[in-house]
């Protein structure tokens, strides 16, 4: 029910596309609030967070005004946290090959 979020004034904004959606995530907004205090994602870690709202919005959105203001404001790089280094429990050749290459994609990635 999160169309997307936004950081503005050192506030995290997500905009909800329900009501409900809204009134559960304002029961959890001290919980949400108090997990970032204790852990930080690294993607975020340049960025300082003061407070945290919702709103809902009914209009629909529009992926490529997202994507350009996105854009526009940074361009975020995020460091691959994934390694590669995964057992491939599948029996079926086709999966496996198709795991296979997706694996040596991420470790090659990784390796940069």
């Amino acid at each position: 029910m999160i169309k997307f979020a936004y950081i503005k004034n050192k506030t995290l904004f997500f905009v909800l596309n329900h009501p409900g959606a809204k009134q559960e995530f304002d029961n959890n907004i001290q919980s949400i609030k108090s997990a970032l205090k204790f852990h930080t994602p690294s993607e975020c870690s340049e960025e300082t967070i003061n407070d945290i709202k919702a709103f809902v919005t009914h209009t629909p959105a529009s992926h490529a005004n997202i994507s350009t203001q996105t854009e526009a404001k940074k361009n975020l790089a995020y460091k691959e946290r994934a390694t590669g280094n995964f057992e491939i429990p599948v029996h079926d050749e086709k999966l496996k090959a198709l795991i296979l290459s997706i694996q040596k994609i991420i470790k090659e990635k990784n390796d940069t």
